[in-house]
């Protein structure tokens, strides 16, 4: 089994990181300036608008965007034991302050979703000081193992916290899980004492910087590197894993080059491929993939990739975009409703596609929802909203296509014009002229097709070639 490593570039105003295993990209991980508030921020918030109707309220929490709650009466506002039950329009009001963190980003227009839910992650488990839930990870499989974290975790946690064991503190030292449960619990009597301190909107806690949630969340012990080209962030890791993650001690190297190490070791190549609409794969054939606000759609093609048997061929470019997929969707963070369709193929070979696609896509951390493969060979999922994806954080709306991802075809350009120069004339006196500055592709196009000879206007209409203009586009001027 091939070890992972991780590496951490800082170019001042983008920070990524990528977790590598035997040359391929495993995870990638950005963050910029935009990318604020972070998800984990916890603050004192001011209700500035309740919505009854939508069991919902908007929550000043000091950002540029107000933070939206969706109250969830069973979890906050009567208990099993009560006898009666009280309506958040009883107990919340506009003006009232409330502790909440962030749970999901916010994007375009959208407020970031807060949670009353207060979360503190560690690297050992994630404490829940509001609920009253206490697990442990499923993939802590041996039975001792289980009851001696359990144990730990309730006699120093008791029974009025909720927390959740992660996998990483499996078979870890009792001495480090009680140094993390101990730090844990320091954050939480802060944040509490600095909420009743402090006046709303306040932040109280600020999550981890990136650098450190990725150490935090993914480091195990197939982690054999992590290297760094940037000073501080080194001193501040080397710090953190003494504390927490002793294991990575002589692992952590500082990259002295000033050659950009992400240049130096092939990663600004393999980046674009997370970038891209068209990703190739190595058999010839590639993926489609197209994000939409709510859907991303997956699209498989076998394009060049060819063997004697066309069967073969086909199940051979399918099994390599199973494996393919999974990490375009961990490495662009792609959430919502996600389709991917697979090239037509028979059954025996649909089963074996969806179960290598369903074992990769098992590596991913964040929550999905998977249905199996239908009988056209579309695999339908859900995939949880865990952070900014890559396409808030390096991507932007086209200014040309507003976003539509698509330029309008030159019959439906000149319909367009067509249009605008009627609407200019049916407002204004007749006795003016018009000039239409128009790209050198539309004036032929224009012209070859004589689109506007006998036009009811053209004898007060004169068009001039602009070579700056793109090939579609047309100014007109009165």
């Amino acid at each position: 089994m091939g070890k992972y490593k991780i590496f951490i570039n800082n170019e001042k105003v983008i920070l990524r990181i990528v977790i590598e295993k035997e040359g391929e990209i495993e995870n990638f991980f950005v963050y910029t300036l935009n990318s604020s508030p972070e998800i984990g921020n916890i603050y004192k918030g001011k209700i500035e608008k309740f919505l009854p109707g939508l069991n919902s309220a908007f929550v000043n929490i000091g950002e540029i965007k107000s933070g939206f709650l969706q109250l969830n009466k069973s979890d906050f506002y009567f208990s099993p034991d009560d006898e009666e039950f009280f309506s958040p329009s009883n107990i919340l009001k506009n003006g009232k302050e409330i502790l909440i963190q962030i749970c999901r980003p916010g994007e375009e227009e959208k407020s970031p979703k807060v949670t009353e839910n207060i979360a503190l992650p560690g690297r050992f488990f994630v404490l829940f000081p509001n609920l009253k839930i206490q697990k442990i990870s499923k993939k802590v499989e041996d039975i001792k193992e289980r009851k001696r974290l359990m144990n730990i975790f309730k006699k120093h946690l008791g029974r009025n916290f909720g927390f959740v064991i992660r996998t990483a503190s499996m078979y870890k030292k009792e001495f480090y899980i009680i140094r993390e449960i101990e730090h844990i619990l320091n954050i939480w009597k802060k944040i509490r004492r600095d909420f009743k301190k402090k006046n709303a909107p306040s932040l109280l806690w600020r999550e981890l910087p990136l650098y450190l949630r990725v150490l935090r969340d993914y480091v195990d012990d197939n982690f054999e590197l992590v290297e760094v080209d940037d000073e501080i962030i080194f001193k501040e890791i080397v710090k953190y894993t003494n504390l927490f993650i002793p294991e990575l001690k002589g692992k952590i190297h500082f990259y002295k080059s000033k050659f950009p190490m992400f240049l130096h070791y092939g990663f600004e190549e393999k980046i674009e491929n997370f970038i891209s609409k068209k990703v190739q794969l190595s058999s010839g054939g590639y993926l489609i993939i197209e994000k939409g606000e709510t859907l991303t759609a997956i699209d498989v093609n076998s394009g060049s990739s060819e063997t004697e048997d066309f069967d073969e061929t086909i199940f051979k470019t399918n099994l390599e975009a199973a494996n393919e997929i999974p990490r375009q969707i961990r490495c662009r963070n792609i959430s919502g409703i996600i389709v991917i369709d697979f090239i037509d193929m028979k059954k025996k070979y649909r089963d074996k596609v969806f179960e290598k696609f369903f074992e990769n896509i098992k590596k991913d951390k964040t929550k999905s929802c998977i249905l199996f493969i239908s009988k056209l060979g579309l695999i339908e999922m859900t995939r949880e909203k865990n952070d900014y994806s890559i396409y808030n954080s390096l991507l932007k709306e086209c200014n040309f296509c507003k976003g539509e991802g698509f330029e309008k075809s030159k019959e439906l350009v000149y319909l367009e014009m067509k249009k605008k120069i009627f609407e200019i004339f049916s407002n204004k006196t007749y006795n003016f002229f018009l000039e239409i500055e128009i790209s050198q592709p539309l004036f032929e196009f224009i012209f070859k097709n004589q689109l506007f000879k006998n036009f009811q206007f053209s004898d007060r209409i004169k068009f001039k070639v602009d070579t700056k203009l793109r090939e579609n586009e047309f100014k007109i001027l009165y």
